[in-house]
């Protein structure tokens, strides 16, 4: 055996080893749910998850029988709605209108707004987050992913283009 066939032997077990390291060090220092939540929270609205009913900030959403059933929602000055549970801030929703290409923080999402630069920016915002994307018997597709105990949702049309951002803290009902 030459030098350079026993150097080989030796060096790529090495290097196999030290990228194994490497990417378990990435993955042990990666965000917990509960941290991927609050960023990704945050990215909506700095109005905290269990804020209460009433916060200053938000215009109710008069329609239906908001008052009669105390199931209210809310707006904010970015067209981020809030819907409170019992008086809990336990959702948030960005809605994107075919004529807005205006850019919006929820998920990191910007300008885009096609389902695969949607998705490709969400998943650069929280890489530690596993989206997974489902086709709806509608034609449009659903794409999701658990944070602790929450989760986002992304829901696109039948043309591929976004029409939902929204969070969840926890299932409340």
């Amino acid at each position: 055996m030459n030098r350079r066939t026993m150097l080989a032997l030796f060096v790529g077990p090495l290097v196999a080893g030290l990228a194994l390291l490497g990417t378990e060090a990435c993955a042990q220092n990666g965000r917990s749910g509960p941290e991927l939540l609050a960023v990704a929270e945050r990215s909506f609205s700095d109005i905290p998850f269990g804020t209460q009913e009433g916060a200053p900030g938000l215009t109710m959403v008069v329609g239906g029988q908001c008052e009669k059933w105390a199931d209210c929602s809310y707006i904010d000055a970015n067209d981020v709605g809030h819907a409170f549970w019992e008086g809990e801030l336990v959702v948030k929703t960005f809605l994107f209108p075919n004529d807005n290409d205006q850019p919006t923080t929820a998920l990191g999402i910007g300008t885009a707004r096609a389902m695969d630069d949607v998705v490709t920016r969400v998943t650069r915002f929280l890489p530690e987050a596993d989206l997974d994307c489902r086709l709806e018997s509608d034609g449009g597709h659903t794409c999701g992913a658990t944070l602790g105990e929450g989760w986002i949702t992304l829901r696109f049309g039948r043309n591929g283009r976004v029409r939902e951002a929204r969070i969840d803290a926890y299932h409340f009902t």
